[in-house]
C-alpha cells in the first residue's frame, strides 16, 4: 500500500474479504495522507468462483459465492471506489487453459448479472 501510495500507480489488492478490504482502503487514505499523496485508484482483482449455494464463511473471499453474492461484491467495489475489478477464474489447474468454456461460462454469468441490475 505504502508503494502504491508513493508512486501514486493504482492499488490492485488480491485475495481478500470484504471487511479486509474495507479497512485497507481506510488505512491507504491514511497513509496517503500521512505522505501528502493523493489516494491511489482501487482496481483490485477477484477470484471468480460460482458455487450454486451461498457461502457463509465468514472467510469467504470477494468473488466467491452465488451469482448474487459475487454481484454484491462487485457492487461494494464499486461503493469502495473500484473504476476497475479483475475477475479471475483460474482455479489453479494449467491445464484450463485447453478447457476455458467453465471459465467462460463463469465470466458470461457475471456479465448477464450486470447488464440484468443495469451496471
Amino acid at each position: 500500500m505504502r508503494r502504491a501510495v508513493r508512486f501514486g500507480e493504482a492499488w490492485h489488492p488480491l485475495r481478500f474479504t470484504m471487511p479486509w478490504l474495507r479497512e485497507a482502503v481506510d488505512r491507504m487514505e491514511v497513509l496517503a495522507d500521512e505522505q501528502r499523496r493523493p489516494v491511489p485508484a482501487l482496481a483490485p482483482r477477484i477470484a471468480l468462483r460460482l458455487a450454486e449455494s451461498p457461502i457463509t464463511d465468514p472467510g469467504r473471499l470477494a468473488g466467491e459465492g452465488t451469482i448474487d453474492q459475487v454481484l454484491d461484491d462487485l457492487a461494494q467495489l464499486r461503493l469502495l471506489g473500484a473504476g476497475t475489478v479483475v475477475l479471475d477464474p483460474f482455479n489453479g489447474d494449467p491445464g484450463e487453459t485447453h478447457r476455458p468454456e467453465a471459465a467462460w461460462q463463469a465470466l458470461a454469468t457475471v456479465s448477464a448479472g450486470i447488464r440484468h441490475l443495469g451496471g
